[in-house]
């Protein structure tokens, strides 16, 4: 029987078909979850395909070290849940929320009073993603309705063009909202900061709640790097040059 070579074209579709899921994978660790989704997510291979990637896209071994380290420690529900609730929860003393309109000033319309400050919701890119979800027809979770243009979603949204492979799109996506996750890391870095010092004379008391913390700060921003890798790897591959 003649043995089948794949060919270049067979490559290609696998390579992107692989990039489509891990984004799609990674995607929900970057929000609050119930105890059943968070279960849902680990049976699904989300961390073994987190740390896959980093392996394949750090640049140094220090990173990779880094990565491997943050990506490796096991994060059990009760660490996740006590993470997720300080530091993915708005309206929290060390909330850090992966949504793009905290990062960038609220709005370029000229007069607007509120255009230039940041850390507002629903801001001008939150508006652009929810005209991108019309045009396709798809419904923003009512969970996100307020979140439009949260990380998760925008994966989810960049996996999906990945898989339909519409290069244009997905490097127009990475292009108009992926610029802001450097911004997100150094605010993760700030709360790991503050952290201790926010527990104050409790610190001792809360231990497993601030080690909970700083573990799952440290998880996220190695995730966040591999988000920015792959995101580098999208714009590749539609021939333009990587970001940052």
């Amino acid at each position: 029987m003649p043995t089948i070579v794949p060919t270049r074209e067979d490559e290609i579709m696998r390579a992107e078909l692989a990039l489509a899921r891990t984004l799609s994978l990674i995607a929900p660790l970057f929000t609050c979850l119930s105890e059943e989704e968070y279960a849902q997510v680990l049976q699904s291979g989300a961390e073994e395909c987190a740390r896959s990637a980093a392996r394949s896209l750090a640049r140094s071994r220090e990173e990779a070290d880094s990565w491997e380290r943050a990506l490796s420690v096991p994060f059990d529900w009760p660490d996740r849940a006590a993470f997720q609730r300080n530091v993915l929860a708005s309206g929290m003393p060390l909330a850090a929320l992966p949504v793009e309109s905290l990062y960038k000033p609220w709005s370029q319309e000229p007069g607007n009073g509120y255009g230039a400050s940041r850390g507002l919701f629903l801001g001008d890119s939150a508006r652009h993603i929810q005209a991108v979800y019309r045009s396709l027809e798809i419904d923003v979770p009512a969970r996100f309705a307020a979140v439009p243009d949260h990380l998760s979603l925008l994966l989810d949204l960049l996996a999906l063009y990945v898989q339909c492979e519409n290069r244009v799109a997905a490097r127009d996506l990475v292009a108009d909202h992926f610029d802001w996750l450097g911004s997100y890391d150094k605010a993760l870095f700030r709360r790991a900061e503050e952290a201790p010092l926010l527990f104050g004379s409790d610190a001792h008391a809360h231990a497993d709640a601030l080690d909970a913390v700083l573990r799952g700060i440290a998880q996220v921003r190695a995730l966040l790097g591999v988000t920015q890798r792959l995101a580098n790897e999208v714009v590749a591959r539609s021939g333009q040059p990587a970001l940052a």
